[in-house]
């Protein structure tokens, strides 16, 4: 198994990643720039269903218009923080400072966006809102991990460069 991995290689599976993340990136804005059209149709459309009909004015549509906007800029810092520790993929140096900070960042932006959504479950809550509440603290915890880690091994790779 170990062998099979060795063999893929990293740069263009870096390249593929990063060109999906800028896509991703663009989708996002896109549906940043849109979101209160979005919000409008499905309210009145899905949503509707269990609850009286929602105009502009109803606070819930206030609510989860201000909660997406949140989400979705978090979402967007996610997204280029992981397109920057790519790029360094690409580069071929991955095990630097700048990354270790990314990765916190990513840790931070994660975990605020579990935030916006616990709140969510106060307001209108879903089984979909406890998944993404896991989902990204999770994240979170996974890459607070992976900035321990990379730092760890940025420590053990600057010994092995002093020693000759």
């Amino acid at each position: 198994m170990l062998h099979f991995v060795e063999k893929i290689p990293v740069a263009p599976l870096a390249k593929i990643t990063h060109l999906l993340i800028l896509i991703l990136q663009l989708i996002a804005l896109i549906t940043l720039i849109f979101l209160p059209k979005i919000i409008a149709v499905v309210l009145t459309y899905d949503i509707s269903v269990g609850y009286s009909m929602i105009n502009k004015a109803h606070s819930l549509y206030t609510y989860i218009l201000i909660l997406l906007y949140v989400a979705g800029v978090l979402a967007l810092c996610v997204l280029n923080e992981l397109r920057l520790i790519f790029k360094s993929c690409v580069l071929e140096d991955v095990f630097i400072h700048k990354n270790v900070a990314r990765l916190f960042r990513l840790a931070l932006f994660t975990f605020m966006i579990t935030l916006v959504f616990i709140t969510k479950i106060f307001v209108v809550n879903s089984i979909m809102t406890l998944v993404i509440v896991f989902v990204f603290f999770m994240a979170s915890v996974f890459s607070l991990v992976l900035t321990l880690l990379f730092s760890q091994a940025i420590r053990i790779k600057e010994e092995n460069d002093l020693t000759i």
